[in-house]
């Protein structure tokens, strides 16, 4: 197995490759922010402000992915995730879509690139945090092996809505040689 092979890979899931579906996923980039924070604002109740995003992105912990249109003219972002790698866990921190990309594949993109990474990385476990009622979230984290095992209540500032706890185990993945 080479350095660039996962050791690790979600329970079930191949690598996603770019280009599937008509996005690239890469990393975030500075000149990604004005389409980032549209997309935040118009996803969430309490958006991340653009210097939270800078902060990430000069984080050494946080690793940021977008997914970009591939079609002719001008590529926009679809969507981006935003993670921590700390020791041999990957936290899920923000995934949001553009409402236009939504149900396109690249959240999955996102998601499955993330988990990839860390894999590659070494990373043995992937947790995140979900509101009890995004039920389009909890069905792709689930397709994904996600389990719940815990719940944090009154979790969400804005609402006191409750966060459902989820956790993965990253499997090692068969030798591809």
């Amino acid at each position: 197995m080479s350095s660039r092979e996962s050791k690790h890979t979600p329970h079930n899931q191949r690598p996603f490759l770019s280009g599937e579906s008509g996005f690239d996923i890469g990393e975030m980039l500075p000149a990604d922010l004005d389409q980032i924070l549209a997309i935040e604002e118009g996803s969430f109740v309490t958006p991340w402000s653009r210097n939270c995003f800078l902060e990430e992105l000069h984080s050494r912990l946080s690793k940021m992915f977008v997914a970009r249109t591939t079609g002719g003219g001008e590529r926009r972002v679809a969507g981006y995730l935003c993670a921590w790698f700390v020791a041999e866990e990957v936290h899920i921190l923000n995934l949001a879509c553009h409402p236009g990309f939504r149900r396109r594949k690249a959240a999955t993109g996102l998601l499955a690139h993330c988990l990839h990474r860390a894999g590659a990385d070494g990373m043995q476990w992937a947790y995140l945090e979900v509101r009890r009622s995004n039920d389009q979230a909890l069905s792709l984290y689930s397709k994904f092996g996600f389990k719940p095992v815990g719940l944090r209540k009154g979790y969400y500032t804005d609402t006191r809505e409750d966060a459902i706890v989820m956790a993965l185990e990253m499997k090692p993945s068969p030798s591809l040689s």
